[in-house]
């Protein structure tokens, strides 16, 4: 759920016009047994899925559940190629972002006929896969982002942790006054990156990065650049940390290496964060200090078919297991996400119970799910250069938001 997206090649478009074949690990053996291959990146998140699929086969045993588990960095690339090459994975995962080009190109299969408690489903992620009335994800998790804190560094300075009443200029005091640059200690952990850094300074700011249903950019509006010259300001001022850091380092590394006092990252770094022994006794999280407006982005997952695959029914049959609640409380139990079905984040917060987890549940009260318009993925993957230059110095902000709009009007003008 992070990192910068890639938009699906024309290429990729022509071919699945005409796919029609099914993915080569999915085809019956001769003794008609079935082998449904399945996609994912997380390898966290494969043993609890691989102890689930041991019950299915169980209940359905003429089904095979076969992982395919691709790191986040190769995945999408690898399934691009395979969906070409018409040998992708029957299920494999989906997040909002990408999900509008994959279903315009012709690679997802409609969903409407799987089985499962829509009503224990938040609508807001069913509708970021919605087309026309049709569902082609069935949402099997979700996350939303907080601030990861060190208690240890607070402790320390004698500052009282953060907490609901923090605003934006409360997180610029305190990051200033955890700031130690002789020590190269931040006070904040600032990323030239949209999904866990300016884009939450942007929707807080009451801007958007996409405007008029997602037809043009909305790096011309005063409020989106506003957001952005927010976050580059502790940059500007000495208490964010420099771009070699954050390009060496992901952020929860920073955190745990006591560099940084304070981050915002997504829930899905619990495990990450958590099950490291300095994390455990030092890191805890609060919400988002708030801007004009309090906001957080929100991903969520979902279970998708290959329109190509040549056991649908088998694969659909699989997906409807997955959405059930019970193996949806497996998953909240283990502690590595979120997932969606209605009451089994309780056993998620549980996981950690000396942690302040309900944070990102209750920040679904306020989150706004990433835009997912036509080519909005390609748009924002060219964000990432231009903002490094910013961050370098090479440019202002307000010339890389006129850059970003311009090149994303582009992009969102193609048919």
């Amino acid at each position: 759920m992070k990192k910068v997206l890639l938009g699906i090649t024309s290429v990729l478009a022509l071919s699945l016009l005409a796919a029609c074949g099914g993915s080569s690990d999915s085809k019956a053996s001769s003794d008609d047994k079935v082998t449904i291959s399945y996609g994912l990146w997380d390898k966290a998140q494969a043993p609890i899925y691989e102890e689930i699929a041991k019950d299915f086969e169980k209940e359905n045993p003429n089904i095979e559940i076969k992982f395919q588990v691709t790191p986040w960095a190769q995945y999408w690339t690898k399934l691009e190629t395979a969906i070409t090459g018409k040998s992708a994975p029957d299920v494999f995962w989906m997040n909002i972002p990408r999900a509008i080009d994959y279903i315009d190109n012709g690679a997802l299969e409609p969903l409407d006929d799987v089985k499962f408690d829509k009503d224990k489903i938040p609508e807001i992620y069913q509708e970021s896969y919605t087309q026309d009335g049709k569902l082609y994800g069935v949402p099997k998790d979700f996350d939303t982002n907080a601030l990861w804190y060190n208690k240890k560094m607070f402790d320390d300075a004698g500052i009282a942790y953060p907490d609901e009443t923090w605003d934006w200029a409360k997180l610029q005091e305190v990051a200033k006054q955890l700031t130690n640059e002789k020590e190269g200690i931040y006070g904040l952990g600032t990323p030239p990156m949209w999904e866990t850094g300016y884009y939450q300074a942007i929707y807080q700011n009451g801007g958007r990065p996409f405007i008029e249903d997602g037809k043009k950019s909305g790096f011309g509006e005063k409020t989106t650049i506003d957001g952005v010259k927010y976050w580059y300001s502790f940059i500007e001022n000495g208490t964010g940390t420099p771009i070699d850091m954050t390009s060496s380092a992901q952020q929860p590394e920073l955190l745990l290496a006591g560099k940084v006092a304070m981050i915002i990252d997504g829930s899905y770094q619990t495990p990450v964060i958590f099950e490291d022994e300095y994390g455990k006794e030092n890191i805890d999280v609060a919400p988002l200090p708030t801007g004009k407006e309090r906001a957080t982005t929100s991903n969520s997952l979902s279970n998708v078919v290959y329109a190509g695959s040549e056991h649908k029914e088998e694969a659909k049959q699989w997906i409807e297991f997955l959405s059930e609640k019970e193996q949806m409380q497996h998953v909240a139990e283990s502690g590595v996400v979120i997932p969606s079905y209605e009451g089994s984040a309780d056993a998620w917060v549980n996981a950690y119970p000396d942690k302040n987890l309900q944070v990102f549940i209750d920040a679904v009260d306020y989150a706004v799910p990433f835009s997912n318009y036509k080519n909005s993925s390609a748009a924002t993957a060219i964000e990432q250069d231009i903002m490094n230059e910013v961050w370098s110095g090479d440019k202002t902000v307000n010339e890389a938001c006129k850059e970003i709009q311009t090149k994303a009007n582009e992009i969102l003008a193609k048919k």
